[in-house]
C-alpha cells in the first residue's frame, strides 16, 4: 500500500475517493516507524510506503498565479 502524503499541510491522498483529507502527522510518524521496523526485519515491507507529495492545497497557489498570468488568448505571456 502507497500513502501520499503532504506534510505541510497535514493530508493524505485517498485514493478511492480521488481526493485529499486531513491526516494527522502523529499517524504519518507511527506508520514511518512501522515501515522502518518492517524494513529491519526479513519480511518484505514492499507494501508499505509513504511518499511526501504536494497536496490540492499546495497546487492551488501555483493555479491561481498561472491564470492570473495568462492571456486572454490563453498563450503565455
Amino acid at each position: 500500500m502507497s500513502l501520499y502524503y503532504c506534510s505541510l499541510h497535514g493530508r493524505v491522498l485517498s485514493v478511492p475517493q480521488q481526493r485529499w483529507r486531513a491526516f494527522p502527522q502523529e499517524t504519518i510518524r507511527e506508520i514511518k516507524a512501522y515501515y522502518a521496523l518492517l524494513c529491519s526485519t526479513t519480511t518484505d515491507p514492499s507494501f508499505l510506503q509513504v511518499f511526501e507529495m504536494p497536496c490540492d492545497q499546495c497546487a492551488a497557489p501555483l493555479e491561481t498565479r498561472a491564470r492570473s498570468t495568462a492571456s486572454p488568448e490563453g498563450s503565455w505571456g
